[in-house]
């Protein structure tokens, strides 16, 4: 009897330990990141038929990605997108007129290939053409037009990086905006990855959950599977990677000046 006793206080003391070794290893609980929310609550962009907006997109303190661009009730629109070593500037008068470009690109090579593409595509002209050391600007004419403003597309980009992370509800005003907080944490998507000092807040519409404004941080480690590989990570890898996301919408109808480097030639 005395036998039985003590292998069923070993067979406890065998359960506790294995526990307490799954627990220093594996996190208790994951979250799933705003990506894996129904598609009618999540965040996303206003359909208003005029508007402004802005994005900037920060990764370890140097850009990633930034945008400025507005569409009138007209159909006239503009929009800058920088990326590392490249910017380019569109800019449309009217629905059916010629979209213009401006296009900055820093390195020979790059530009080359560039310029290459330009004058072989029979619907883009290339208008101007200044060098300056390794920078070299295009402006070009693009003369068929078949696809809708661009900058709805640009500001989706910018709230859908907000995904990443899971959000709570930090309160609301009476206009129906309602602020939402990143959350750090454990997340499980496509593999496991980990959200430390989350921080700031996405103001979206409450019922629409159309994004107002974001101004948000956090740090990632990834992979993050385990304890373990989570601390590996941080020795002996970059991690973690700082993310900053701003973005701004402006639901209204923005006058547009023609910009000065599209000059006169207008064909639409």
């Amino acid at each position: 009897m005395k036998i039985r006793a003590t292998e069923f206080l070993i067979g406890i003391l065998v359960v506790v330990c294995f526990g307490l070794v799954f627990s220093a290893v594996y996190p208790f609980t994951t979250s799933s990141p705003h990506a894996a929310t129904p598609p009618s609550e999540r965040f996303t962009v206003s359909d208003a038929d005029a508007y402004s907006t802005t994005g900037h997109i920060a990764v370890d303190g140097d850009l990633r990605l930034a945008f400025e661009g507005a569409v009138t009730a007209e159909g006239e629109w503009y929009q800058k997108v920088v990326e590392p070593n490249v910017s380019s500037e569109k800019y449309q008068p009217s629905p059916n007129g010629s979209v213009y470009q401006r296009l900055t690109i820093t390195g020979r090579d790059r530009a080359e290939r560039i310029h290459e593409q330009i004058t072989e595509e029979e619907d883009r002209i290339l208008l101007r053409e200044v060098r300056d050391g390794d920078r070299v600007t295009f402006v070009v004419e693009h003369t068929t037009n078949t696809a809708r403003e661009p900058v709805s597309g640009t500001a989706s980009v910018f709230v859908n990086s907000l995904y990443v992370a899971n959000y709570g509800r930090a309160g609301s005003n009476s206009s129906g905006v309602t602020v939402y907080e990143p959350r750090s944490g454990w997340y499980e998507e496509r593999s496991t990855y980990r959200i430390t000092e989350a921080s700031g807040g996405v103001y979206a519409n409450a019922d629409t959950h159309v994004v107002r404004s974001a101004n948000v941080s956090w740090e990632v480690t990834d992979p993050a599977g385990t304890y373990p590989e989570f601390m590996l990570s941080r020795l002996f890898s970059d991690d973690p990677t700082t993310y900053r996301i701003t973005f701004e919408f402006n639901p209204n109808d923005t006058p547009l000046e023609r910009p000065a480097w599209v000059g006169q030639t207008d064909s639409g």
